[in-house]
């Protein structure tokens, strides 16, 4: 499998600020294929400083479960470490995020831990949400775009 890099990169060029799912720092940090190949163009986008990153503490708290199940501690500080070294705003939950996040879930049906991670993509001005989920796509309507890795994946 190989990834369709120019299309990528092309799209990444529409934004400023994008919000990044919990899912690309374990493709990252993992290096799993193709989904690394994409991971690495965003973060040195950031490293390049043709793009923002944000990040929820949702996707914090979700990251870190299975590491600190399997007491495999280094990976989250190899997680703490990229996040630094790529200048990625780590952003609390607040108030406004929760409601909006509340609203999201009623109308259209997401599970709340997505729907707060969404939420701080709209909150703070991102211009896109960076995923693996194509359910995301349904929250394009809220204003953002929605870009899903496996649409750069070829066959």
């Amino acid at each position: 499998m190989g990834i369709k890099r120019e299309a990528f990169l092309t799209q990444l060029a529409d934004f400023e600020s994008v919000c990044l799912d919990t899912a690309l720092f374990i493709y990252h940090l993992d290096k799993i294929e193709p989904y690394y190949l994409l991971t690495t163009e965003i973060f040195d986008a950031f490293v390049d400083g043709n793009l923002q990153g944000v990040l929820s503490t949702v996707s914090v708290a979700e990251f870190v479960v299975k590491p600190f199940q399997e007491n495999r501690i280094e990976e989250i500080t190899n997680f703490e470490q990229l996040i630094f070294a790529l200048s990625i705003d780590v952003v609390d939950s607040t108030f406004q995020i929760a409601k909006q996040a509340g609203k999201l879930r009623a109308e259209y049906g997401i599970k709340i831990p997505d729907a707060l991670i969404f939420c701080t993509a709209l909150e703070n001005g991102c211009d896109a949400f960076i995923t693996n989920d194509k359910n995301f796509r349904k929250l394009e309507a809220e204003g953002i775009a929605v870009v899903v890795l496996l649409d750069f994946v070829e066959d």
